[in-house]
């Protein structure tokens, strides 16, 4: 076998596809931009409520290993089935590091984050070995575009370990600036760790074997390993997300499957079937819709205070890094609450004021109903969140059980207020009620919009 016929002791005949290493890329691209962004991004309805996306991807890559099997292709393709199969442990992430102290937390996460990390920079190299491969007839040559990309030179001259040694600790170098920007010392570390071992690898000698020798053998422990590792990641996704006990650290029945009843009921107050009209005394009914939205601000604005700063105060822990905090912002976010609940002592007197001049039939009458019940309901919970998450935040680890708890409570009020605006959109669309609704039109909106494209737990 000659150099034009060889890259790294495969035949140019028995490449990865071109459609498994375009699907496998653009994979590894997604999960490595939702391991480091933060969680408002829209692409992570693909690793929360979008999850089972996942086990389509595994069907995916299944059904491609029994093809790839068949046309003698799997056991080169065999790298790019392994990011199929990380995607589905990659949405348990949080189940997975659950009730461990802070040290395991580390291990496991970097352990997660090496592998994606890992990803994108095997499957670049991969295509850069056979784009730069010596073509059928022609002299190996390193010239041209070859020479401007570290390690693809190598790679067109023959010495294919070298050059893909030099190509991935190139990239693995570009990472670092991401795990600088959006982890920490830890991952900037594992990936220097990365980085030797590749380079190590380039050292050894180029590998040169016979063709076809063994390669019936090989496509079958490729299809038994590939298989199995499909069996190992659906049982892995499936057993994390349906173990018993505490559902990532927090009691919230936002996150706890178990706890769905427990929730706030939107039909509880009904609303009339009466189309919706000005009230007798506008002031009253516009003083009180007012008050519930500053209520409502206030009471997001330090549940958001406390989701993001116990979030970042665990991520200091877990990945060593710096991200400045609000001073005391138990202290501050613990405040906002309390005044929130005083805010909402005063609406209460004058959504009652307002609800004594309207009909039991009025559908304002119920939008103040709903208003009082719901931040009620929110309110009866307070206490036992601060009471949770002091005892959460003694602990390094524990610091993201507390995180989990404001987080889900700040989603689930962003979410059931969003709820409760549409279940009244009678009421607030009305035009003779414009400007009684404004405030709390404009409120709904805006908390809505904060948490909307959040993911809690991730």
């Amino acid at each position: 076998m000659t150099v034009a016929e060889a890259v790294d002791g495969q035949s140019v005949a028995r490449r990865p596809p071109a459609w498994l290493l375009a699907c496998t890329g653009g994979l590894a691209a997604i999960i490595l931009a939702l391991a480091v962004a933060e969680t408002n991004l829209k692409a992570h309805y693909l690793i929360d409520q979008g999850e089972y996306i996942s086990i389509f991807g595994l069907v995916f890559i299944a059904a491609a290993s029994v093809y790839l099997y068949r046309v003698g292709k799997l056991f080169v393709s065999l790298p790019l089935v392994f990011p199929w199969l990380l995607y589905p442990v990659i949405t348990q992430g949080d189940e997975i590091i659950d009730n461990l102290s802070i040290n395991p937390m580390r291990i496991i996460c970097h352990v997660l984050l090496a592998a994606i990390f890992a990803t994108p920079v095997a499957v670049i190299v991969l295509a850069a070995r056979y784009a730069a491969a010596p073509k059928r007839g022609r002299p190996a040559s390193g010239s041209g575009w070859r020479s401007l990309i570290p390690g693809v030179r190598q790679m067109a001259e023959g010495r294919v370990r070298e050059g893909s040694a030099i190509l991935a600790a190139a990239l693995l170098v570009a990472e670092t600036w991401l795990a600088d920007q959006y982890l920490g010392t830890l991952m900037i570390v594992t990936i220097i760790i990365m980085t030797f071992a590749v380079l190590i690898y380039g050292s050894r000698p180029e590998r040169r074997d016979s063709a076809g020798a063994g390669r019936s053998g090989s496509e079958r422990a490729a299809l038994v390993v590939a298989l199995t590792g499909v069996l190992l990641s659906a049982g892995a996704f499936v057993g994390y997300k349906n173990r018993p006990g505490a559902y990532q650290g927090s009691p919230s029945f936002f996150m706890d499957p178990s706890q769905q009843s427990t929730a706030y009921r939107l039909d509880r107050i009904p609303v009339p079937a009466r189309p919706p009209a000005a009230p007798s005394d506008p002031a009253a009914a516009d003083a009180a819709l007012s008050a519930y939205a500053h209520t409502l601000d206030k009471l997001i604005a330090g549940y958001h205070i406390l989701d993001r700063n116990y979030t970042y105060d665990f991520h200091n822990e877990l990945f060593l890094r710096y991200t400045p905090l609000v001073a005391n912002y138990r202290t501050a976010g613990l405040a906002l609450v309390d005044e929130a609940r005083r805010l909402k002592t005063d609406a209460d007197v004058k959504g009652a004021a307002a609800r004594s001049t309207l009909a039991d039939d009025d559908p304002l009458a119920a939008l103040l109903d709903d208003l009082r019940e719901y931040l009620a309901f929110m309110f009866d919970r307070a206490p036992t969140l601060a009471r949770l998450s002091a005892g959460f935040e003694r602990t390094p680890a524990g610091l993201q059980h507390a995180a989990h708890l404001y987080e889900g409570e700040a989603k689930y009020l962003a979410t059931a207020v969003s709820q409760l605006l549409k279940k009244h959109h009678s009421v607030l669309d009305a035009p003779a009620l414009a400007g009684t609704t404004a405030d709390l039109k404009t409120t709904g909106r805006a908390i809505d919009e904060l948490y909307a494209n959040r993911v809690v737990g991730f």
